[in-house]
């Protein structure tokens, strides 16, 4: 394939129309008209919604988009490679959602350190949905996330990721209602527990949407939120008893607050999630980097889910109490 077709789609999508990308490029109108449609010839579909005003690009065509980038960004690197046998030099960029974000600690980063001390590291959060992005234009090399039946990663079925992206799953949660353990009379039901106050993360968190769905569906709706802007806050808050929440089993559980938190009965809100490493293709390096986080992260979640004494509790209460703490 031209990478200058790969260019064009580029210019075409940036600049929002046929004209700035000529202009862009250097080239005609009618000449970046035909690469587009040599393009669209070759994929079998339409890259561009030619009506809409500006010009943006199909689902085919952002997917398209996704993959140009990919392909021209790793062929930039590739006269270093030949010729050095590395990689272009630069940090190791780890991405981490919000969603996660309660497994990535300082203790985490410090053990990776440990392993890779030759290694330097950038360290990224956001939402999964403003991340993906980032990923696909190789801003980031791999990305920490949670993957949701219903919701997917970041808004998106895996099974449209791009084809080069290489996703392992982790480990198994849930997603749960939780409430401070001091509660004499918890909700039992998703209407009950929408006539409490509640504490929530923004619109566009997964464990949100998820309970607005179940509320919606047996026709309620949350009436009193508190929004907070980490998952930490919220579990920090929900144990004070400051309101309820929604998120997943396992931050509970690894959280210091766990003494004070009632993991909520509730019939039909019990969602099922991955914890997901999602990466880009880069090199043998900084594949083991990214691999050696994956085991960190897994070995401390892992081990302490699986804790004799913690399993007896959960079997005969849904008061958490014992803290599970990360490895320091």
């Amino acid at each position: 394939m031209d990478t200058r077709e790969l260019q064009t789609l580029i210019a075409v999508a940036e600049e929002k129309s046929f004209h700035g990308a000529a202009g862009r490029l250097g080239l005609t109108q009618p000449a970046v008209t035909r690469r587009i449609q040599r393009l669209e010839t070759r994929t079998g579909c339409i890259l561009f919604d030619r009506a809409a005003k500006p010009l943006r690009p199909t689902p085919a065509g952002q997917r398209a988009l996704a993959e140009a980038r990919d392909l021209l960004r790793r062929l930039s690197g590739f006269a270093e490679i030949v010729k050095t046998g590395t990689t272009p030099g630069g940090p190791v960029k780890i991405g981490v959602s919000h969603g996660v974000a309660p497994l990535v600690t300082a203790q985490t980063i410090r053990k990776l350190h440990q392993n890779f001390p030759e290694t330097q590291l950038s360290l990224r959060s956001g939402w999964a949905s403003e991340m993906l992005p980032m990923l696909r234009r190789g801003e980031i090399d791999g990305l920490l996330s949670m993957d949701e039946p219903q919701t997917g990663i970041g808004g998106i079925p895996s099974s449209d990721l791009p084809k080069s992206f290489r996703l392992d799953a982790l480990f198994d949660d849930e997603i749960v209602p939780i409430g401070p353990a001091d509660d004499p009379h918890p909700p039992t039901t998703i209407a009950e527990l929408a006539e409490r106050p509640l504490v929530l993360l923004p619109e566009g968190c997964s464990f949100r949407a998820l309970g607005n769905v179940l509320a919606h569906r047996r026709g309620v709706s949350f009436r009193e939120i508190l929004e907070v802007s980490a998952l930490d806050l919220q579990i920090e808050m929900v144990a004070a008893g400051i309101g309820y929440g929604i998120t997943a089993k396992r931050y509970c559980q690894l959280s210091r607050s766990a003494p004070s938190l009632l993991l909520l009965d509730i019939p039909d809100a019990c969602w099922p999630m991955k914890v997901i490493l999602l990466r880009r293709p880069t090199s043998a390096d900084i594949d083991m980097v990214l691999d050696g986080l994956a085991k960190i992260v897994t070995d401390a979640a892992g081990a302490k889910a699986q804790a004799p004494s913690a399993s007896a509790i959960m079997h005969k209460s849904n008061r958490i109490d014992e803290p599970y703490e990360l490895d320091a």
